[in-house]
């Protein structure tokens, strides 16, 4: 079978690789689609990232083979790759994401492949059925739009509160519907023109977060984009007692942080890590409800055969999102 790699820096390719064997409880799963995650693009492009390195998690696809009672043959499905161990002292207090098991699980070989193995460990907690009336692309928003649920979790948003997204490019724009639903105002932040109009298509809007505001700035910043000129405008923005979620953060980042100044305005610094099994399930019941249609964010298709081009135009800041499908 056909099987996407990153074997050396700065590129993909196409090799053939036998189809995994299954083992009891798991499943084989004929991939339908895959998202081409920022995570996929830092592995690929950041030489500080070991290679060969697997690529690929926003999966959706049929089921081929089945050695779990859960799932039949035939049955469409949206898969993610993590899963903890729920006996761990992490999970048990909160921090699923941060279990040892839950950071070395994996589905084999990866999203971008024809067929893919779901290991018996991970087919209760991050296999989930797709709604009949779903589009697949759809569908492949599960594991992205359940990293943003996290992040929000851990910052919980009132009615009235004043959100700023800085970055609405691909997981940016998650965020806008999100928070648009708890209540919030949003403000937009991006270089682009035409990702600030996909922003306020979703609820967004553009200006001075202290106008929105009424004057006290944004009660979270949430950054897709890290580094010290995004650093200072969350400074800048946030309120006296705000928030700060650093999300899209690489390797090797070492921006300056004014600390007397979050000290003394009493401003958390609060991060989120890919994930729970739990906010998948919750991911795909709110994609199923009206007004959460991202598949219209795909900006890109590509054929297994051509990912590499995608890969190629996301890197170069051509693409917003792009998705492989079979």
């Amino acid at each position: 079978m056909k099987h996407l790699v990153c074997r050396s820096a700065n590129a993909v390719e196409i090799i053939e690789v036998p189809a995994p064997p299954l083992a009891e409880g798991e499943l084989l799963v004929r991939m339908v689609a895959c998202g081409i995650c920022g995570t996929d693009l830092m592995k690929v492009y950041d030489p500080a990232v070991a290679k060969p390195v697997q690529l690929g998690h926003e999966i959706v696809g049929i089921v081929a083979e089945t050695r779990s009672a859960r799932f039949a043959v035939g049955q469409r499905v949206a898969v993610a790759h993590h899963a903890p161990d729920y006996s761990s002292h992490y999970t048990k207090r909160g921090s699923a994401t941060q279990d040892p098991v839950f950071k070395s699980s994996n589905v084999v070989p990866g999203g971008f492949a024809e067929f893919i193995c779901i290991p018996a460990d991970l087919v209760p907690h991050t296999v989930h059925s797709i709604p009949e009336s779903m589009p697949d692309l759809r569908a492949v928003f599960m594991e992205p739009l359940a990293c943003c649920l996290r992040a929000l979790e851990r910052v919980p948003v009132r009615s009235g509160d004043t959100a700023l997204v800085v970055g609405v490019g691909a997981i940016g724009l998650l965020f806008v519907p999100l928070l648009r639903d708890l209540g919030a105002n949003v403000v937009a932040s991006d270089v682009r023109a035409e990702r600030m109009e996909l922003a306020a298509r979703w609820g967004a809007v553009s200006g001075d977060v202290h106008a929105v505001s009424h004057g006290r700035g944004a009660d979270v910043v949430i950054l897709t984009v890290v580094n010290e000129a995004t650093l200072h405008l969350a400074l800048r923005s946030v309120r006296d007692g705000g928030t700060l979620i650093p999300f899209g953060v690489k390797p090797g980042m070492m921006p300056v942080v004014d600390l007397w100044q979050m000290y003394r305005r009493e401003i958390s610094l609060v991060t989120s890590y890919s994930a729970t099994p739990e906010g998948l399930k919750q991911a795909l019941e709110i994609l199923a409800r009206p007004g959460f249609e991202l598949e219209t964010t795909i900006s890109h298709q590509f054929e297994l055969d051509e990912a590499a081009e995608g890969f190629a135009l996301l890197h170069k800041a051509q693409a917003s999102k792009v998705v492989v499908t079979a």
